[in-house]
């Protein structure tokens, strides 16, 4: 409804952690081979070519046998990587699910995805969105960052544009007010307008901006409507405004003080699935510490998603010297910090897809047709000494040594914390199937052996619904207790294919 809005209110925090320094060097590190890559991430789609002579084909460890690779499918006969713990109770997800397919529960199903650049990107969120909706309906876009929190961001199904100098801020490297975005986006010239367009028709829409001392006046605009919104305020906090339905939308300073806008939404009215994305390219579960505990619990209460998936894994396991006790910390601090806001909601935690390095001394021009093998043993123990005497040992792709250990990291916290866990890496094939998909016409990732092409999210999207959906049927397949939504006398709908 036009002109409903919320006022929430946050104190600033006392004082903020400081960070593990060994942690923030290999971070930084990863930060710029991130930056260098991300025009090939969130640009066109392009092919890559395999090395002369080994195209579509790579040892399958089998006595050197070459297999052919062209289409490559996920690892669908590997049991790890399946759903842990088995789905069997009334968890929120599934049970909301039931409730859109028998039409006796929620009409909205919201389902929260965190993470880094493969969630920045949308392309295997967006994919994962149009297989459920396509089955359980549509209910819209949901909560998006604000326009252009970094370069080349892209939200699947709307467009933004601006005009005039907006500065955006983002909790990978600024301190700020962050809610659950993580980023925001600040202007105050009346010159300055944010606009979105949406592909289809939306039947309803909220900006978040942030208010406080200091904050100014915003016009909102849709169609031939306007409507003018104060952000000032004694305290810092969150307003919410809602506006009508349409296909675009503009926010503008009124030239009386700084607007900050934290998120858009759009919506529709009709029952079915809301699957938000909010990724930052470059980013761990040590970003979240600049995020305002208050405002992400109230985001979070706003959103009230019934699954929350955490995608964090894959910058923190590139880091050489990340501190595995304290990351340990700083995850199960996150992940408890959701469940305090969202006690009934289903969590499921990604293991980080396969990565490999390259030491730098060690690339050329055809660094594709190197060879890819994970350290032995004994070049972990020496894995320092091979780097700074750049040893030939290492001249190859090979998995970060952390990554492994970031990943039991997460599993474990799984098990404690009473998530689901699905390990990517088990879905591509396990250690050096990034190298494999890399290699593969057409490739499934990019040669940075860390991002997946569009064809490679694809394929790790359809693992994910897949997963999801065994455990759904599981779900529907146990007898209901007593008041479960969608419990019925009748048969359960029949399983249809996505």
């Amino acid at each position: 409804m036009a002109g409903q809005t919320q006022h929430e209110s946050d104190r600033p925090r006392a004082g903020r952690i400081r960070g593990i320094v060994a942690a923030v060097l290999g971070f930084a590190l990863l930060t710029a081979v991130t930056f260098l890559a991300v025009q090939q991430i969130f640009g066109p789609a392009t092919e890559v070519a395999a090395p002369d002579g080994e195209n579509g084909y790579f040892d399958n460890g089998n006595g050197g046998e070459r297999v052919d690779v062209t289409g490559l499918q996920v690892a669908r006969d590997a049991k790890d990587h399946r759903l842990l713990p088995p789905v069997t109770g009334d968890g929120s997800f599934y049970d909301a699910l039931l409730g859109l397919e028998t039409g006796k529960g929620h009409e909205t199903v919201t389902v929260l995805h965190l993470g880094d650049s493969h969630i920045a990107a949308d392309r295997i969120t967006k994919d994962i969105r149009s297989r459920l909706q396509a089955r359980f309906g549509d209910a819209g876009r949901g909560l998006m960052m604000p326009g252009f929190p970094f370069p080349y961001y892209r939200a699947e199904g709307v467009t933004f544009d601006k005009t005039g100098d907006w500065q955006a801020a983002n909790s990978l490297t600024d301190d700020g007010a962050y809610g659950i975005t993580g980023v925001s986006l600040s202007a105050s010239s009346p010159d300055a307008t944010l606009s979105l367009s949406a592909d289809k028709p939306y039947q309803s829409a909220e900006v978040s901006f942030l208010v406080g001392p200091g904050q100014g006046k915003a016009v909102i605009g849709e169609g031939d409507q306007r409507q003018t919104v104060d952000t000032q305020a004694a305290d810092r906090g969150v307003l919410r405004v809602s506006v009508g339905g349409g296909k675009s939308l503009s926010i503008a300073p009124t030239g009386e003080g700084k607007i900050t806008v934290l998120g858009i939404a759009t919506g529709q009215d009709t029952p079915g699935i809301r699957y938000v994305n909010l990724g930052i390219p470059g980013a761990s579960v040590l970003t979240t510490r600049r995020w305002s505990d208050r405002l992400v619990a109230q985001d979070l209460e706003a959103l009230s998603p019934q699954l929350v998936v955490v995608g964090y894994g894959t910058n923190e396991g590139f880091q050489d010297g990340l501190d595995m006790e304290a990351y340990r910390a700083e995850y199960e601090g996150l992940i408890a910090k959701i469940r305090s806001s969202l006690p009934n909601a289903t969590l499921l935690i990604l293991g980080p897809t396969d990565g490999a390095k390259l030491p730098t001394y060690a690339k050329f021009d055809d660094a594709l047709s190197l060879r890819c093998a994970p350290l032995t043993s004994g070049e972990i123990s020496r894995y320092d000494e091979f780097l700074s005497g750049k040893s030939d040992a290492l001249a190859r792709w090979y998995p970060p040594p952390k990554l492994a250990e970031v990943r039991k990291v997460l599993k474990e916290t799984a098990e404690k914390q009473g998530a689901l866990y699905l390990d990517l890496e088990e879905v591509m094939g396990g250690p050096c199937s990034i190298h494999r998909w890399a290699q593969s016409e057409p490739a499934l990732a990019l040669p940075d052996h860390v991002h997946l092409s569009d064809l490679g999210s694809e394929k790790i999207a359809q693992a994910i619904v897949d997963d999801l959906m065994d455990g759904y049927q599981t779900y529907r397949n146990t007898p209901p207790p007593t008041g479960r939504v969608g419990e019925t006398d009748a048969a359960a709908p029949a399983e249809p294919k996505l």
